[in-house]
């Protein structure tokens, strides 16, 4: 027994309707199983063909952290994957707004920044932040004009590396971003997944005082 290509097909179809991005999502499984895993959080999507037209779902919605698990047809399967993809989707473009004060210290910002310079190696892991989040903004489908926006404040505060103390720079940078999208050049559906996209691309950057 197996998943079929044409099965994994319609749910492909299925995916792309909900405006759900492949490259934010991860995919696992072979033959009788498939998995569809958001990559930044636990919203996933499991499948197991168990017998004909029998399937065993494993379930990670975005209101709960313990999976449901549940057998069904294929039809049913399509369904609930289709429910799925929709409640993901607007979880991902939806605002809360409080995402400018949820985020203004996820650059370790403390007191003692107000004195401190980068070190070499912070500035590194600054700029290559930078660089991948200029990457990850292509994939929020704007225009190449608010592109060239978005991209040029970015370069603005990779070269204010190398001229700002810390304090000063993640002051920049959190006024750069609130700026980006009280100015709508981030537009409204689109903020919820460009703060996963800093989260996710300054995660691994420690600037402690």
């Amino acid at each position: 027994m197996r998943i079929t290509n044409i099965q994994k097909k319609e749910l492909s179809d299925i995916f792309k309707k909900n405006n759900l991005n492949l490259i934010d999502f991860e995919t696992s499984g072979e033959y009788q199983e498939f998995k569809v895993k958001f990559k930044y959080d636990y919203f996933s999507f499991s499948i197991e063909k168990t017998k004909d037209d029998t399937y065993l779902l494993s379930i990670f919605s975005i209101d709960r952290k313990n999976a449901y698990n549940l057998n069904d047809t294929w039809i049913n399967t399509q369904k609930r994957f289709d429910n799925w993809a929709k409640q993901v989707s607007t979880e991902l473009t939806s605002t809360t707004g409080w995402e400018t004060f949820e985020n203004t210290n996820f650059l370790n910002t403390e007191y003692e920044d107000l004195n401190d310079e980068f070190t070499e190696t912070e500035k590194i892991q600054a700029k290559e932040s930078i660089k991948e989040l200029k990457v990850k903004i292509k994939l929020l489908n704007l225009s190449q004009e608010k592109l060239e926006i978005i991209e040029n404040k970015l370069d603005i505060l990779s070269l204010k590396v190398d001229e700002l103390n810390k304090f000063d720079w993640k002051s920049l940078f959190i006024g750069t971003i609130a700026s980006l999208i009280m100015t709508f050049i981030i537009p409204q559906e689109a903020s919820g997944m460009f703060w996963e996209y800093i989260k996710s691309s300054f995660n691994n950057l420690k600037i402690n005082g």
